[in-house]
């Protein structure tokens, strides 16, 4: 088992802690690429979670076609909104070069939902 520390934005971080988000998406970094079930993840340095699944995609449209896009953006903006918050985070090239990877998640050491 791996820990990895992951760093949100606070609006994202607040939307893990209520159990609303589900899924973190990102560029499939070299040091990402080896998640897996049963590893643990720390958001921010002070929420703990663990890896139900991780599943590798090209593209962040694809991983929005695929995904309930309410579990990585709890506020449900539309299919293209959900687009433009990746560019924003993420420029293009990154995601050409590394791909994308969607990480389940359930909160530890809370009530689970």
């Amino acid at each position: 088992m791996k820990v990895y520390r992951l760093y949100l934005r606070d609006e994202y971080l607040e939307m893990v802690k209520s159990g609303k988000k589900r899924i973190e998406v990102r560029v499939a970094y070299p040091q990402l690429k080896g998640m897996k079930r049963g590893d643990k993840i720390i958001f921010n340095d002070e929420v703990p979670a663990e890896v139900i699944e991780v599943k590798h995609y090209e593209t962040f449209r694809q991983v929005l076609r695929e995904e309930p896009i309410d579990k990585i953006f709890p506020d449900e903006p539309s299919f293209e909104r959900a687009l433009r918050r990746f560019h924003n985070l993420y420029p293009k090239w990154k995601e050409n070069r590394y791909g994308v990877i969607a990480i389940k998640f359930k909160l530890l050491g809370r009530e689970r939902k």
